[in-house]
């Protein structure tokens, strides 16, 4: 997947993301992707006073599957320091329209890029989704 030693992402799992359909429970739920506007998410943020959002997981780092409990461990990692930065956040999930694929996430809201990016950092993960204040999800890659 990594070439030369270097991070990037590999082709396929870019398009994946890209593809994935990133589920925020909510009532009525959001479904959020990637270069498309989402209205519903921009009203989430005039409810809740923010001008942005990631779209973030603590599963599988560097894509790499782990069993059920060790994610669920992680998950619960990230959603402590979450709280701790006091900030509002939803469930949600990435899953893929080929029904194959599906990580546990969180939609945290008002937190600035740079803190999604350490996140993401600190729980090895290859990209995230950062929503600013247009509506319109944007995969950022972590290259770390």
């Amino acid at each position: 997947m990594w070439e030369k030693g270097e991070r990037t992402m590999d082709e396929d799992l870019i398009k994946a993301y890209r593809e994935t359909d990133y589920v925020v429970d909510d009532d009525p739920p959001l479904i959020l992707k990637i270069d498309e506007r989402n209205d519903g998410v921009r009203i989430l943020f005039a409810s809740f006073n923010v001008e942005s959002a990631a779209f973030i997981t603590a599963w599988n780092p560097h894509s790499q599957p782990l069993d059920l409990n060790e994610n669920i461990d992680r998950q619960l990692q990230l959603l402590a320091l979450i709280e701790q930065m006091r900030l509002n956040y939803f469930p949600g999930r990435g899953e893929h329209p080929d029904g194959n694929w599906s990580e546990d996430s969180y939609l945290v809201l008002g937190i600035t890029q740079d803190k999604a990016l350490q996140l993401a950092v600190h729980f090895d993960q290859d990209a995230f989704v950062w929503i600013p204040n247009t509506g319109t999800p944007e995969l950022i890659e972590t290259s770390a």
